[in-house]
């Protein structure tokens, strides 16, 4: 389930690289398996053929050799003038006797050595002999050598061929491999009367096995365990003496030394006591299979990574358009409206992109429609507020009109005619719905004016604002309705004779503040806290939706009143000062 709910959280491109990374590379790992199969049992097969030819073929010329030297030794063994010779007593024989005598023996040993495949043959007979002198002669004491190993063991062998490893006794430092054969007397076969040995240098036997494998190991050694010469790679020879003893394996077996893994092949030269071993070591094979295993993998790395930087281009083209569009859809949620500008394809993307596009058009079309409809409602809403300060201050103007008329006061008739003019003067303002705040003072002041002469000097109207303040625009009307109020309900219910009322305006933090304070006795808690008081039939809420309207703020007007104390207005609205039209301070809202 994590898993799903993993994969389910992936990009869209993340999924697509994944599958077509699992398509590409599922079936390589799977080619893979199958052919490193073949290949590792096609490499252990063709080191183990290449093993067995080298090993039959040092078997081979070993063989034959050694069948030469022997059968030469052979003929020594069984020359009668050789044998009648050696069989003499030396002490009956005079020296030109003897001389004479080993005279043809001399010859006819030196046309056998001529064959280069030896390097000598000696004669060890008695030590009485004149011949049987020291040093590399041809014929040496045989009570030098009686004592030897390499002696006693060809004494043992009664006549058969044996081949023993050993050093010259003339020179020391030089070992041979010897093939000897004891002489017997031939007046007494069951007396020796010497030692034949053929002898080859180990240099000369060392190119029988030179040609091996990659960690192959071929070596010649006696049925002592001697090693006689060696293929010689890494030492190997020295690590493989606690094998058993050497048989006839035709093909190569796994064999255990200490902790090293072997296989081995031996085999018996003719009917020589000298075994040719051939030592594979296991870990050589191995190493074979990884190396072949790391360039397959290599090929195969390549190709995956050639199949991923194809994949990744495929990949992004497919899913470049889906993350633009995207994208778009996000900034649509912030209320951003772009339209994706892309080349138009035909696939389901790009019908997906013309439908988006088509949608953002429809949208905006829509919301200016909407706009404009609610602008022209905002318009006629602010038109019907405003509408109805003028009937109802004109029908209070004309009925006191009317009562100085019957009072005969054609003076006051007169004044209250002229502030009237002066007030829908200002009223009007060439149709601008926002007015300096000095024009609004002045409404008042004429308003008041009117109102005095109304209530005979009952009111005292004083205004306290700074320079800066008059220059800052407000929407027509938005004080008189005000300073009405204050009047009705805040002087003319004072019990003295005259009120006070107070407009006091300034300029703090880019807010122009406004307030209009009254003396009067002021109001009850519960009616002071009334957004639907209304002041003789005109209330604050007329002027709070109108201040709503123009600078988009809600509370831009309250109310604050001490019962006994007064009633005070304030208006908190943005300072904007300039030459600015209703519909630009509505777009800017």
């Amino acid at each position: 389930m994590k898993f799903k709910a993993w994969l389910g959280n992936l990009s869209l491109r993340k999924k697509l690289m994944f599958l077509f990374a699992m398509v590409g590379i599922i079936p390589l790992v799977v080619t893979f398996a199958a052919i490193y199969g073949e290949l590792r049992d096609s490499i252990i097969s063709k080191q183990h053929d290449a093993a067995n030819q080298n090993f039959e073929q040092a078997l081979s010329l070993l063989s034959t050799k050694f069948t030469h030297l022997e059968d030469i030794s052979s003929m020594i063994m069984i020359d009668e003038q050789i044998n009648e010779v050696f069989s003499k007593d030396p002490d009956r024989l005079q020296v030109w006797e003897q001389l004479t005598a080993f005279e043809r023996i001399t010859d006819y040993t030196r046309i056998l050595q001529t064959n280069t495949e030896m390097n000598g043959i000696i004669y060890y007979i008695h030590d009485d002999f004149v011949v049987a002198g020291e040093g590399a002669t041809m014929y040496r004491p045989i009570g030098n050598v009686a004592a030897l190993p390499w002696a006693k063991k060809i004494m043992a062998a009664e006549g058969n061929a044996v081949w023993v490893l050993a050093e010259d006794e003339a020179a020391p430092s030089t070992r041979h491999l010897m093939l000897g054969r004891v002489l017997w007397n031939v007046h007494d076969l069951s007396r020796p009367v010497g030692i034949v040995t053929v002898r080859i240098e180990l240099g000369q036997l060392q190119s029988y096995v030179m040609n091996t494998s990659a960690g192959q190991l071929i070596y010649l050694e006696t049925d002592d365990g001697e090693v006689v010469i060696s293929s010689g790679q890494d030492g190997m020879e020295h690590r493989v003496q606690p094998l058993s003893r050497p048989m006839n394996r035709e093909r190569f077996e796994p064999m255990t030394a200490g902790d090293s893994e072997y296989l081995v092949r031996d085999s018996g030269i003719g009917s020589t006591n000298l075994y040719l071993r051939s030592v594979l070591s296991a870990d050589t094979a191995a190493q074979a299979v990884n190396q072949a295993r790391y360039q397959v993998l290599l090929v195969y790395g390549a190709v995956c990574l050639a199949l991923l930087i194809c994949i990744i281009p495929v990949t992004k083209s497919i899913t470049r358009r889906i993350f633009l569009l995207m994208n778009k859809m996000s900034q649509v949620r912030q209320g951003r409206l772009n339209t994706l500008d892309i080349a138009t394809q035909e696939d389901e993307v790009g019908h997906l992109v013309s439908s988006y596009n088509y949608m953002i058009n429809s949208v905006r079309e829509l919301m200016d429609n909407q706009y404009r409809l609610g602008q022209e409602k905002k318009g006629a809403e602010l038109k019907a507020l405003q509408s109805q300060i003028n009937p109802h201050f004109l029908y209070n103007t004309l009925d006191m009109i009317l009562w100085m008329a019957q009072k005969d006061e054609k003076e006051n008739i007169q004044e209250v005619v002229y502030a009237l003019s002066d007030y829908y003067k200002l009223i009007l303002n060439k149709g601008e719905d926002f007015v300096p705040l000095i024009d609004e003072l002045r409404l008042c002041e004429k308003y008041a004016a009117i109102q005095q002469k109304r209530f005979k000097g009952k009111i005292r109207f004083e205004i306290e604002v700074e320079a800066e303040a008059e220059a800052c625009l407000l929407p027509k009307i938005t004080l008189q309705p005000i300073v009405e109020n204050a009047i009705i309900h805040g002087v003319l219910e004072k019990t003295e004779t005259e009120g006070r009322i107070l407009i006091k305006g300034s300029v703090r933090s880019g807010r122009l503040r406004l307030t209009v304070s009254d003396d009067g006795p002021g109001m009850k808690e519960e009616v002071s806290h009334s957004d639907g008081y209304r002041g003789s039939g005109y209330g604050l809420n007329n002027i709070r939706k109108r201040l709503e309207y123009y600078f988009n703020e809600a509370d831009g007007i309250q109310l604050h009143s001490v019962q006994g104390t007064g009633t005070t207005v304030s208006i908190d609205v943005p300072a904007i000062t300039g030459d600015l039209s209703s519909s630009l301070l509505l777009e800017s809202g």
